[in-house]
């Protein structure tokens, strides 16, 4: 005889079966949908990546994209071309009495960068007598005002004319400077800035009259990017007057081209050359930077177009990369005010830079 099921049981069992069913059909719907997700959010971070500067996208109308880089990792640098409030670029502050006299067309700008390096190349000495010329240099030790007014963090003082006055001269500008809260580089002195998290040393170093002790050079910069995260180092080297940077006798022994290489192999992300007078190109090397010469800034050689042109080097990091170059070109008027050009001018300044940086690309590869 057959024994019958009770319908009752069947039912339960069958609705329980068809739950169970649609429950693991969801689950396992979901699961792809979620790592679509995952892998799609992952993907979209990785794409996320900071610009490499090239010497195409320096001189390119077209500026790299930050946008989409977390804005508060990014940090401006500028750095300007030789500062030296002496002989008649001194006269007309003294004179005045206003101190911010040099610096008042290009402030608002340089104020608004992060950190603002120059290249201070005379002593400021409270004693400074008034001249129209020579080459023994000093401003007015009041200078310092312009310095803040222009908001600039460092000043490197590591080149031929600081020391024109003596130690004396040198030790009164280093209290000058510290007094009023300007960090100063050189002299085998690290400065360090700390931006948004990422610290900025630097360091200065003269070639002009002397030859540079490449490895004690090498060394301390070595050393000093163990302690910092982004290592800047000024120097001061090169024949004068010329487009591609180049040694120049007992003047200027060293080759920069050799410099700043051995300075990149030692561990500076940044080189800021001057001296020159002109500008001159520049040169990325390894992962690093080397701008040979930004030209005059504030200085009284106004007696030729190439001496009074210069630009204003601005470096953008994103934390301690470097994803962004411009330069900015100035002219030095006569009144010994650098002022922003744009349009021929500018361009005329812009091409100068562009081509030395092609001859020194083309000097590297032979």
């Amino acid at each position: 005889m057959k024994k019958v099921l009770p319908i009752f049981p069947l039912f339960i069992i069958l609705i329980a079966a068809l739950i169970f069913s649609k429950n693991a059909s969801w689950e396992n719907s979901q699961k792809p949908i979620d790592k679509l997700s995952t892998s799609s959010t992952a993907q979209k971070s990785a794409e996320i990546k900071p610009p490499v500067p090239t010497l195409e996208t320096i001189f390119s109308e077209k500026r790299a994209d930050l946008s989409k880089l977390d804005q508060g990792k990014i940090i401006r640098l500028v750095a300007t071309g030789d500062v030296i409030p002496a002989r008649g670029a001194n006269w007309p502050a003294v004179k005045s009495g206003n101190f911010n006299y040099n610096w008042e067309k290009t402030a608002d700008y340089l104020k608004t960068a992060d950190l603002t390096l120059v290249n201070l190349e005379a002593p400021l000495l409270k004693n400074c007598p008034l001249a129209t010329e020579g080459f023994t240099f000093c401003g007015d030790a009041q200078h310092i005002q312009g310095l803040l007014f222009a908001g600039v963090d460092v000043a490197n003082i590591t080149n031929n004319h600081i020391g024109n006055y003596g130690q004396v001269g040198i030790n009164e500008t280093i209290s000058l400077l510290e007094t009023n809260g300007v960090e100063w580089s050189g002299f085998s002195r690290l400065a360090i800035k700390e931006i948004k998290g990422t610290k900025f040393g630097f360091l200065g170093y003269n070639g002009i009259g002397v030859k540079i002790n490449r490895e004690a050079m090498a060394k301390e910069i070595t050393e000093s990017k163990k302690k910092v995260d982004v290592l800047v180092v000024s120097v001061h080297w090169g024949e004068e007057y010329v487009l591609v940077p180049d040694e120049d006798g007992n003047i200027a022994p060293d080759k920069p081209i050799e410099i700043g290489h051995l300075m990149i192999d030692s561990g500076a992300d940044l080189v800021i050359g001057n001296h020159p007078h002109w500008v001159q190109g520049v040169e990325f090397y390894k992962g690093g930077l080397i701008t040979y010469a930004h030209g005059n800034f504030i200085f009284d050689q106004t007696w030729s177009a190439e001496t009074q042109e210069g630009v204003v080097g601005e470096y953008i990091f994103y934390e301690n990369r470097l994803v962004d170059v411009r330069y900015k070109p100035i002219v030095v008027d006569k009144s010994y005010q650098p002022i922003f050009v744009e349009s021929e001018r500018a361009a005329k300044i812009l091409n100068q830079v562009q081509s030395s940086s092609l001859e020194i690309k083309t000097l590297t590869q032979n």
